[in-house]
C-alpha cells in the first residue's frame, strides 16, 4: 500500500480491507498527523474505487510536514516550499470599537501569503495595562486556502456559561475593559477596542431591515443587521437566486449589499440565508451559541436555509 497527497486528500491506494470503518473507526487504521503534532488530524474518510481516502477538515498547509501509519506501514511527505512569511496586516475583523464580551471569531486579512506554524506566537491580547492575557485564543491556526486569512477562535469554553474554563478564568473578553489586539507580522499592527454586552439570542431575520431597489436600476439590495454579524460567513451564507452581482459588507458588519449586474426586473425574489450564517458571537438564526439550560432544554437547530421573499417594483 502506498499513501499519496491528491486534491488536498491522503489517499492509500491498495486497500484490501473493506468499505466499513472497524470498531475504532477509519482513524484507527489510518491516522493522519501534522507537524509534530501527536493527536490525530480532523476530518472525514470513505472508500474510493480501492482507495482509503482521508479527507482533512481544513486546507493542507505546503509549510507543514504530515505523518501517519496505515497497516503494516507509515509515512511522511512533505507538499512543497514553505509558504511567504508574514507580510503586513491589511484588515481585522470584527471591524467596530466595540466588540461584545462572547465574540466568537476574529479574522486577519493579510497583505500575501503566509507562512504557517508561528502564527500564534506573534499575535497578543492585551490588557489596558500592555499586559499579555494568555489562553484567550485557541492553540490552533485557521488558514483559508489562499493562507491569506487567519481565524482566530476564542476559547468557547470560556464564552460559554457554566463550563469549568467560564467559571476559572472568565470570559476572554470583560464588558467596559479596553484591549488591544497586537500583531507582529512584518510590521507591526494593533487593533484597540472595548469590550461591550454579551449578545445570547440567535440571529432572527425578522429582526432586519430590507432596502428594496428599484426595477430597473442597479442599485444594491441591501440588508440592515441589528448588530454585527460574521464577515466572513456574509460573504457566502446570504444569496438571491438567479441574481449575479458584487457582495458588500459595510458599517461594521452591521450591512450586507448586493448590487447586481444587470438592472434589477421587476417581479418576486428570495433573500436566501444558508444554514450555516452566524453572527459574530456565533449565534445562528434559529439558536443562540449560548444557551442557559437552566431555562429548559437547548432548541434544536434545524440547519436548514432560510428564504425571505421581497419584491422589486417599478
Amino acid at each position: 500500500m502506498q499513501v499519496e497527497v491528491r486534491g488536498g486528500a491522503f489517499q492509500l491506494t491498495g486497500w484490501t480491507g473493506g468499505s466499513q470503518p472497524p470498531a475504532g473507526g477509519w482513524v484507527s487504521v489510518f491516522p493522519v498527523y501534522a507537524g509534530d503534532s501527536t493527536t490525530p488530524m480532523l476530518g472525514t474518510y470513505a472508500v474510493e474505487d480501492g482507495a482509503l481516502v482521508f479527507y482533512p477538515r481544513f486546507p493542507l498547509d505546503p509549510a507543514v510536514s504530515y505523518q501517519g501509519t496505515f497497516p503494516g506501514g507509515g509515512f511522511a511527505l512533505d507538499l512543497g516550499p514553505p509558504i511567504l512569511a508574514f507580510p503586513r496586516v491589511e484588515r481585522i475583523y470584527p471591524s467596530a470599537d466595540v466588540l461584545p464580551a462572547n465574540t466568537l471569531r476574529v479574522y486577519i486579512y493579510f497583505s500575501a501569503p503566509m507562512k504557517a506554524g508561528d502564527a500564534l506566537q506573534r499575535i497578543r491580547l492585551l490588557d489596558a495595562a500592555g499586559n499579555p492575557l494568555p489562553d484567550s485564543f485557541l492553540d490552533q491556526e485557521l488558514w483559508d486556502s489562499d493562507h491569506r486569512r487567519l481565524t482566530l477562535l476564542f476559547d468557547p469554553g470560556r464564552i460559554k456559561r457554566g463550563l469549568a474554563p467560564a467559571k476559572q478564568a472568565g470570559s476572554p473578553i470583560v464588558e467596559g475593559r479596553r484591549y488591544t489586539l497586537a500583531v507582529d507580522a512584518g510590521e507591526h499592527s494593533e487593533k484597540h477596542f472595548i469590550g461591550g454586552p454579551a449578545i445570547r439570542t440567535p440571529a432572527d431575520p425578522a429582526q432586519w431591515r430590507t432596502r428594496i431597489p428599484a426595477a430597473g436600476t442597479t442599485e444594491p439590495l441591501v440588508v440592515e443587521f441589528p448588530w454585527a454579524m460574521d464577515y466572513a460567513l456574509l460573504q457566502r451564507t446570504l444569496s438571491v437566486p438567479g441574481v449575479a452581482g458584487k457582495v458588500s459588507v459595510a458599517n461594521a458588519e452591521r450591512e450586507w449589499r448586493l448590487t447586481p449586474d444587470s438592472p434589477w426586473k421587476q417581479g418576486k425574489y428570495r433573500l436566501m440565508i444558508d444554514g450555516d450564517f452566524e453572527d459574530i458571537c456565533g449565534n445562528h438564526p434559529d439558536r443562540a451559541f449560548d444557551v442557559d439550560l437552566r431555562a429548559g432544554a437547548a432548541p434544536r437547530r434545524s440547519g436548514k436555509p432560510i428564504a425571505i421573499p421581497f419584491r422589486v417594483r417599478p
